[in-house]
Formats: C-alpha cells, sequence, structure tokens
C-alpha cells in the first residue's frame, strides 16, 4: 500500500515542488490551496487529489480532517503561508490575525486534528518555518514572530509526541525563488531592488529553488531518528 502525504499550500511554490516530488516517490498526495481554479489545477497537473480551503478559516482546518481523519495519514506538510510586510507603526489587527491564522493556527490545529491518522503510521510532521528567524529583516515583525513560534511548537511537539512514534521537524528556507516574493506588494523596481540586496548575503550567491526545499522535506521524513530538528537551507547565510 502506498503512503500518504497531505501538503498544504500545495498548488504553488515550495509547497506545489514537495507534492511533486512526493507523487514522484510513490506517495498518495493530497494538496490543499484556497484559489479552487489554482489548486485544481495544480492537482491535475500533478495528478494528485485537492481540497479547496482557506487555512485562515478555522473551519476550513476542519474540513481538511474530515477528509481524512479516517484514513492513514505518514506525512503532513504544512508548507502555507503568508507574509505581508509593513512597518510598526503600520500595524493593524487584522494583519495579525491574517499572519496568526495562517502561518501558526492551521498548522498547531491541522496537527492536532489529524494526529488520529499519523498515529496509525507512525507518521511524521515538517513545518516550514524561515530562515527570517534568525536574520530579521524590516517590515517581518508578524511574519517573523509567526515562525519563531512554529519553531518553538515544532520542538515541544516532537518531545510530546515522541511516545506516540510520531517525529516533528522543521525546514528554514532562505531566500528561494517563488511566488510569495512577488507577493509583498512592492513595484517592480522595489522588488529587482529588493533581491539584489538579498542576493548579496547568501554566499552560494544564488536564489535556492522549491525543489531544493522539497528534497529536504523527503530528507526529513526519511530520516527516522531525527525529530525535534530544525535545518537551515539557506546557501550559507546563517554561518
Amino acid at each position: 500500500m502506498n503512503k500518504t502525504a497531505l501538503i498544504t499550500g500545495g498548488n504553488s511554490g515550495i509547497g506545489y515542488a514537495t507534492a511533486k516530488l512526493f507523487k514522484e516517490k510513490g506517495y498518495n498526495v493530497t494538496i490543499t490551496g484556497r484559489n479552487e481554479k489554482k489548486v485544481k489545477s495544480a492537482a491535475s497537473d500533478l495528478g494528485v487529489d485537492y481540497i479547496v480551503a482557506d487555512l485562515a478559516r478555522f473551519s476550513d482546518l476542519k474540513k481538511i480532517s474530515d477528509n481524512l481523519i479516517n484514513s492513514e495519514l505518514d506525512v503532513l506538510v504544512n508548507s502555507a503561508g503568508i507574509a505581508h510586510p509593513k512597518p510598526i507603526e503600520m500595524y493593524s489587527l487584522e494583519d495579525f490575525d491574517d499572519h496568526m491564522n495562517v502561518n501558526l493556527r492551521a498548522s498547531l490545529f491541522l496537527t492536532h486534528y489529524l494526529l488520529p491518522a499519523l498515529e496509525k503510521t507512525q507518521g511524521c510532521i515538517i513545518n516550514i518555518s524561515s530562515i527570517i528567524t534568525r536574520r530579521s529583516a524590516p517590515g517581518f515583525g508578524i511574519y517573523t514572530a509567526t515562525k519563531g513560534a512554529i519553531e518553538a511548537f515544532t520542538r515541544n511537539s516532537a518531545l510530546e509526541l515522541a511516545p506516540k512514534n510520531i517525529r516533528v521537524n522543521a525546514i528554514c528556507p532562505g531566500a528561494i525563488d517563488t511566488p510569495m516574493f512577488d507577493k509583498f506588494g512592492m513595484t517592480d523596481e522595489q522588488a529587482i531592488e529588493a533581491k539584489e540586496r538579498t542576493l548579496a548575503t547568501i554566499p552560494l550567491h544564488r536564489f535556492g529553488v522549491p525543489e531544493e526545499i522539497a528534497q529536504v522535506v523527503l530528507s526529513q521524513v526519511e530520516s527516522t531518528y531525527v525529530t525535534g530538528a530544525i535545518w537551515n537551507v539557506d546557501g550559507g547565510v546563517d554561518t
């Protein structure tokens, strides 16, 4: 019987690349996305199942789990995330809630809801954090806070779930060439300047690609004596 994987945010970027790799490895894969047209298209291209869900809506987290709770789940990849940078003086409660709900609450409660399915397989959970928790950037205060919380949750849940033989790890990508970089609300000129500044800080002198993060996700899944670990994949930035 093929192993199974649920990958949130699987219609683009790191989530898409991870779904593609796991499908190639013989997994039965389900992806989630909030845009029905995009997630259906991605699922069709990949040959995987999909669930249309907005992770900002608490009810949609239950919808995801209802689709999988009675099955066996080997891997949960909490990949979906948002980042809308702005200065501290411009924060709003809506900004806070949006980031916390998608980047933190969704991962926490999907873990909670899907534990019975993961227990059946002694599966594993991979949370996607960010190197920004180690290398801060102006305007990313709320985003950084959510990713720092994800790392703390990863360590704590790894300890708590070890008696159930469920492993929990996280990955901190650095600058990865994904659509998220183009969703920061910058002009084309500002985006080019930001990418040039970022590139100058990377020892390997290039951006990563989603497929490289997907390979590390798979490595954490296959490294069966690893739990509570947070791996940097950043081209040498945090050295």
